[in-house]
């Protein structure tokens, strides 16, 4: 038996047999796993193309729209178009690996390999696989947004002369035409743009980067960067209904019997019982009582020296309905509150105060022959006195007004409102005047027969309260005219739109209360002369704060300097201030022009219109924007100030300058889409 045993243990025969399906087992596994791993690398190669494509198609859509539901869905597609399932692949804004503080947009791709000759060397449940993923980064490089920008492919682009300067060291100057900046002018930027060709002195040079900075410049295409933008496409639409506005129905009001407030006061006593109200008279004052009610007088007049208090504690509630003009030529008139229909309109004159309460207001227009206050046919409100006031400081009213309102040289008109100098009523443009308005105001304006809505004479204070709240208006049917209204001030309230069926002109300061001011015409700034005044304490121009500026330039001045202009500034017009919305579709827009391409009215500053600030773009995509004889916009401080014309012009002394770009615009040198990791 030993012997049987020692003789197995030296017998090698079949030992090969044994050996070769142990190696053989051992390389299948091996295969195995060089195959599959190298069928995962394939794999992992394929998901990596796949990442990287993704990540740079939505790292494109992501610079150009700034929303990540356009990026994902770019993603999405390009996964889908090579054959990989939305569930498999993420992506995500991140912070760039690069650490440059840029972002990037991040993709990331999961796939899975089948295992089927490595199982030899392991139990794996059939179907088994193995993951592969794959990430990529597309870092969004920042681009300059443009701030001066000629869009138009032909004219003569961006033009610097006679000594003028242009200062934008944080954003690009571009032109998609010719770039001319010649000895003399400068332009101070990090980048140029052109499309065809550029010219410049280089003794030294005119166009330099700013300090520590370097110039790029460039030979490309510039976009419109306000092409389709929702605020410039909504307030374009907004225009066509603001053309729609007309003057309002007059109100119907008839009977009454004619009141003349004077000395012989049992005739008045007798005109006011039958109107049935009564009156007493002390020391050339008549105090009118009438009960809770409607009632319905004719014409009201004073005598010169008479004073009126009409009813100063009746209810809000009380109508008062008058077949013609209410006329005071006294020496006061004074209403309560309550519901004021008036068919002939309401003049003054001879230096009188005139007052209502706050309520509702239907004025007619002063008619042909029925003019005693001496008001032009066709105006609604005719102020000659010293001051008229409707309102009250703390509840809004309603007016709906037929005709123009005529607020003549040196006289206040208070609308919405309570003005106070000093405990008394307001003096003209004084600094001593406190104009206080509550909110909810609301101002429907007709116009008179020559398309006038608001004429103001030299030295005339108006005011507008506030019309902000549902369904609250400030619209006018015609023009907004203060052509000879030289040291005049203008205050217009806040309200969501501000519609102007017509052109506006100044010839004094104008105060804006925020919110979208649609002008169907043009605005001119100097129309008739005048400039700058002194309103309210402050020098003023014009000033809006959180405004937008919308120009129909359906109409432009046939005289004047500025025939082909829907917007302009001339005629020493040095403290203008306009500051766009910072937030919401107007955010960023200071004034929008024309965007119909037929529609080449353009804007101007000039005649000295220094000291211009404008913060956010001002958009002439199809017409000039030009500064000259010493125009400026912006001294460098602070301002965000775009310019976007069909091409922009700067000549005799003239000046730009900002410091800052728009929110969520694009233009000058395009932003980068690079792969980092």
């Amino acid at each position: 038996m030993l012997r049987f045993l020692r003789s197995y243990w030296h017998d090698r025969r079949g030992n090969i047999a044994i050996l070769s399906t142990v190696m053989i087992t051992s390389l299948v596994g091996v295969s195995g796993l060089a195959v599959e791993f190298g069928n995962g690398l394939l794999n992992r190669m394929q998901d990596q193309r796949i990442a990287d494509a993704a990540a740079m198609s939505g790292g494109t859509i992501y610079n150009s729209t700034s929303s990540t539901t356009a990026m994902q869905a770019a993603v999405t597609n390009i996964a889908t178009l090579n054959g990989v399932s939305t569930t498999a692949v993420s992506s995500s804004v991140v912070s760039s690996p690069s650490g440059d503080g840029n972002e990037a947009v991040m993709v990331t791709v999961r796939t899975t390999v089948p295992l089927a000759l490595a199982r030899v060397l392991w139990t794996a449940s059939p179907g088994a696989s193995m993951p592969v993923s794959a990430t990529s980064y597309a870092e969004l490089k920042s681009g300059l947004p443009g701030c001066i920008i000629a869009l138009s492919s032909s004219g003569t682009g961006v033009t610097l002369s006679g000594g003028t300067g242009v200062t934008a060291a944080g954003c690009a100057v571009a032109s998609n035409t010719t770039a001319s900046v010649p000895c003399g002018t400068s332009i101070v930027t990090k980048a140029l743009e052109y499309d065809t060709s550029y010219s410049e002195c280089t003794t030294p040079n005119s166009i330099t980067a700013p300090s520590g900075s370097t110039l790029t410049i460039t030979k490309t295409l510039t976009s419109d960067p306000l092409s389709g933008a929702t605020g410039v496409a909504d307030s374009t639409s907004h225009l066509s209904s603001v053309s729609s506005i007309s003057s309002p129905a007059s109100p119907t009001v008839t009977g009454g019997t004619a009141v003349s407030f004077g000395y012989t006061a049992s005739t008045t006593q007798t005109q006011l019982t039958a109107d049935g109200c009564s009156g007493t008279f002390t020391s050339n004052i008549w105090t009118v009582t009438c009960s809770n009610g409607t009632y319905n007088f004719g014409a009201i007049s004073l005598s010169g020296g008479i004073t009126v208090n009409f009813n100063l504690a009746g209810a809000a509630s009380n109508t008062y309905n008058f077949n013609g003009q209410i006329c005071d030529s006294g020496t006061a008139l004074h209403f309560g509150n309550g519901i004021y229909n008036v068919s002939g309109g309401i003049a003054s004159g001879g230096g009188s105060s005139t007052t209502f309460g706050y309520g509702t207001f239907n004025i007619g227009r002063v008619s042909t022959g029925s003019n005693p206050c001496g008001a032009p046919t066709g105006y609604s409100i005719y102020n000659t006195g010293s001051v008229m006031t409707f309102g009250s400081a703390t509840t809004a009213s309603t007016f709906t007004i037929v005709g123009g309102i005529n607020n003549s040289g040196g006289e206040t008109l208070v609308m919405g409102g309570a003005c106070t100098n000093g405990g008394n009523p307001c003096t003209g443009t004084s600094s001593s005047n406190s104009f206080t308005s509550p909110t909810g105001n609301s101002f429907n304006l007709g116009a008179t027969t020559a398309g006038d809505s608001i004429v103001m004479g030299g030295g005339a204070a108006t005011y507008f309260g506030d019309a902000t709240g549902s369904g609250k208006l400030f619209q006018t049917a015609g023009n907004v005219n203060v052509t000879s209204g030289g040291g005049s001030c203008l205050w217009i309230g806040a309200a969501a739109e501000h519609d102007i069926n017509g052109y506006m002109s100044t010839a004094g300061g104008t105060t804006l209360g925020s919110g979208r001011y649609s002008i169907y015409k043009y605005l001119w700034l100097g129309g008739g002369g005048g400039g700058d005044v002194t309103c309210g304490g402050s020098t003023v121009g014009m000033y809006g704060n959180n405004v937008t500026m919308v120009i129909g330039g359906n109409g432009v001045p046939t005289s004047g300097g500025c025939p082909n202009d829907s917007f302009c500034v001339s005629n020493g017009y040095g403290h203008v201030t306009l500051s766009s919305p910072g937030s919401g579709s107007l955010e960023g827009l200071a004034v929008i022009g024309p965007i119909s391409s037929g529609n080449t009215n353009g804007a101007l500053f000039t005649g000295g219109a220094s000291n211009t600030t404008l913060s956010g773009a001002v958009y002439f995509p199809h017409g000039p924007v030009s500064l000259s004889g010493a125009g400026s916009l912006g001294n460098g401080t602070g301002q965000c100030l775009e310019l976007i014309g069909s091409q922009v012009t700067l000549s005799g002394g003239s000046a730009v300058g900002t410091t800052c770009t728009i929110s969520g615009q694009t233009g000058g040198t395009n932003g980068a889409v690079a792969l980092v990791q």
